[in-house]
């Protein structure tokens, strides 16, 4: 009996398996963006040591967009210094500068001294969590060569959602009924 016939499941199973999968990864995705845009989350990783041993370098962190008048000594918050480079350090001072802005004073846990100069802001990220190692693959899946690896896995599952399920080309060994011999017999004559 051949092995794509329908009492055998396999090679359906395989292909339902693969289209779930992707399936689970795409409302992954479709569940992070929308939650990053309706609560103002935004993914961060750490590539440097300056906040260790509490938040570890190759750690995925997120963080929520607040009010600088929210922001209160001890908080992780996430801001731009002068040059645009992004800082993830400790406040350790805040000092009110008017209309609604205040200058931070920030520190990494694993830093002797505190950040140079202060930042002034009217809004920063406050991070709310982070997990250890996650942010390596974070990275990664946002390099060129994940991206095409991506593409790739997508349009493999799409040729097998919509492309034709394979079967024997032998129907005699797919169906159960016996071949039809019912059709006209030719003979051969004899030629003298």
């Amino acid at each position: 009996m051949s092995q794509y016939t329908d009492d055998n499941p396999k090679p359906r199973s395989r292909r339902e398996l693969a289209l779930n999968v992707g399936a689970i990864l795409g409302l992954i995705c479709i569940v992070v963006a929308i939650g990053s845009m309706l609560f103002g989350i935004t993914p961060l990783v750490f590539r440097s040591g300056s906040m260790s041993p509490d938040i570890p370098t190759g750690s995925l962190a997120l963080a929520r967009t607040v009010d600088a008048t929210d922001l209160r000594i001890g908080d992780v918050v996430s801001v731009d210094n002068e040059v645009g480079t992004r800082i993830t350090h400790r406040v350790v001072a805040i000092e009110n500068a008017g209309d609604g802005a205040v200058s931070l004073t920030l520190k990494g846990d694993a830093n002797r001294v505190p950040d140079p100069s202060p930042y002034l802001v009217t809004e920063a990220d406050r991070v709310i969590g982070s997990v250890p190692i996650l942010g390596y693959a974070a990275a990664w899946l946002s390099s060129k060569t994940a991206i095409f690896i991506g593409g790739i896995v997508a349009g493999a599952l799409l040729m097998l959602a919509f492309g034709p399920i394979r079967r024997s080309s032998d129907t005699s060994l797919t169906t159960n009924e016996p071949a039809d011999n019912s059709g006209p017999e030719l003979q051969e004559a004899d030629h003298a």
